[in-house]
């Protein structure tokens, strides 16, 4: 809990009134952008040379094309389609057809992420049955035609199988149509699929004022527009990737470049390698990528790096150590990124992405904080913090976070039990994070089932690990920390998982794991177990999931 209390005001904290949308609907942004004469383009980079370039006219007609088969085949305003789209050209060709023509997009991964013991058969089998017998759209050339969804045809769904609309090489052969439909901004616009911590996922419904009113607003906050120049690498499955940069990217018809997020994390210089060469101003990047970079400290000297027009580097995704903010901030001033880059920020997939933020400036005390503030929301958007009953707390009370607003999802698709446990009597969203506000600014400390209680002590389980991967021989972004049990019966046993930088581990560095909790957090480590990198389960953003762990 943060220790200065401000005795009556309540912790809430409101971003204004939203602004009205620029647009009624998404497939208008891209209407806007096609015919913007100064718009962007979006860059593919897939590691083999300078990348794909696709201009916004070129994305509408391809769109249009995809649109007009699909229609041919039976698809109308309001059907679901699943995307399992290994190509990020494709699935944003067929994610607008879908705009164009009043269809619900489902994008799923091609691709399980690290750790996972799921096929993508599988991931294509769990989007059909929480979709509710969709159409799916699949990509013969990359082999990913099969399993129970795709194989059905039109006239045989069930609950767990979903009909087939086709590959996508087969619908770019369409006529293409000008005959676009016109959505209200209150129809739905895609489903977002959960991570599915449970292994069921749960589909987002994401309308067209959620989407919208979201990309303005932050548009309007950190006054993006055409002139702006992006770079994600998010999964374009993921809604940071998809929504958060690319659907407001074209809403503004700036220039985007996407990449994919195992070829910034298998060097992660590639990232600012990508931000100099493409004159970005604007990025992503979770705390543990920060980290990645500072371990790279040895290779930084001698780049040529101009980071000079780098000015919101969105930090998000899992809390912010306030002590990896300032060494990516000092590790890089020399190539001129400027000292107010970094932007810690909150939102989620039931908030179509980030909906809080702020500029970062480290303390000038020369102490150390607990917790970086994620800020303030935006336009639109209301966060309040309660306790366990619900009840409103002051500010500087640390409990659980509420949201409400235009952003935010009104449920989830086909799924009444979680849209009445998710939501307040009065409308507000819970989140299944803590937090608490002070001085006008929202801080977020972790997930509530986060939290991990021993000796008397409350602490987060990220930082635990935080606090593990200061040790040099520990490889950053491969820390759990958990409760478990040990061979004795104790069922409330601190356990340490990390990698060892030289893959093998010994007594003396597990020993020091030990030592440096005790003396961090008054804990006692029961167990470290190391562990291989390709068990570790991740999210597809490369977080770290810890509850589903070897």
């Amino acid at each position: 809990m943060n220790t200065s209390v401000t005795a009556h005001r309540a912790a809430v904290l409101h971003g204004g009134p939203p602004p009205p949308l620029p647009v009624a609907h998404l497939g208008q942004a891209l209407l806007r952008a096609a015919r913007r004469t100064a718009a962007g383009e979006i860059v593919h980079l897939d590691g083999t040379g300078p990348g794909r370039r696709v201009g916004y006219p070129r994305l509408l007609h391809d769109a249009a094309r995809i649109l007009g088969a699909a229609r041919e085949r039976g698809a109308r305003p309001g059907d679901r389609v699943v995307l399992q789209l290994p190509d990020e050209a494709d699935l944003l060709a067929v994610f607008w057809a879908c705009q164009l023509g009043g269809l619900v997009p489902v994008p799923v991964a091609a691709t399980p992420p690290p750790g996972s013991r799921l096929s993508a058969a599988d991931l294509l089998a769990a989007a059909c049955r929480v979709a509710d017998r969709p159409w799916v759209v699949t990509s013969a050339a990359a082999g990913t035609l099969s399993g129970p969804a795709a194989g059905a045809a039109p006239d045989r769904a069930g609950p767990a199988v979903g009909k087939r609309l086709g590959t996508v090489e087969e619908l770019r052969t369409g006529a293409a149509t000008d005959d676009f439909h016109a959505a209200a901004p209150d129809d739905l616009a895609a489903l977002l699929l959960t991570s599915g911590s449970t292994g069921v996922p749960k589909a987002v419904m994401l309308t067209h004022r959620n989407i919208l009113s979201r990309a303005h607003a932050s548009a309007l906050v950190r006054g993006l527009s055409h002139r702006s120049r992006t770079f994600n690498w998010m999964p374009l499955d993921h809604v940071g990737g998809l929504i958060m940069f690319h659907a407001r990217d074209v809403l503004l018809g700036c220039h985007q470049v996407h990449a994919r997020t195992r070829w910034v994390l298998d060097d992660p210089l590639r990232w600012l390698d990508v931000l100099s060469g493409h004159r970005c101003d604007t990025t992503w990047a979770p705390d543990f990528a920060f980290g990645l970079v500072i371990d790279e400290a040895a290779r930084v000297p001698g780049r040529d790096w101009d980071l000079s027009r780098l000015r919101y580097v969105m930090n998000g995704g899992e809390p912010v150590r306030p002590k990896v903010a300032r060494k990516f901030l000092a590790l890089l001033a020399p190539f001129g990124l400027p000292a107010t880059a970094v932007h810690p920020g909150w939102g989620m997939s039931e908030t179509a992405s980030g909906v809080v933020d702020w500029i970062y400036t480290p303390s000038g005390s020369g102490a150390e904080e607990r917790y970086v503030p994620v800020g303030r929301p935006h336009p639109g958007v209301s966060v309040r913090i309660v306790d366990d009953e619900g009840e409103p707390l002051r500010e500087g009370e640390t409990g659980r976070l509420q949201v409400t607003g235009a952003p935010v999802t009104a449920g989830y698709f086909g799924n009444p039990r979680h849209n009445r446990l998710s939501f307040t009597a009065d409308g507000w969203f819970r989140t299944g994070d803590l937090g608490y506000v002070s001085d006008g600014l929202l801080t977020v400390t972790g997930r509530a089932d986060d939290v991990l209680a021993l000796d008397g002590v409350r602490c987060h389980a990220h930082e635990i690990a935080a606090a593990v991967e200061e040790l040099p021989f520990v490889e950053p972004s491969f820390t759990v920390a958990r409760v478990s049990t040990t061979a004795d019966g104790n069922a409330d046993a601190l356990e340490v998982l990390f990698h060892h930088r030289d893959g093998t581990s010994n007594d003396r560095d597990n020993w020091r794991i030990v030592a440096h909790v005790a003396e961090t957090f008054g804990l006692t480590v029961a167990r470290v177990t190391p562990v291989a990198k390709e068990v570790v389960a991740k999210t597809g953003i490369g977080k770290i999931k810890r509850t589903q762990q070897p």
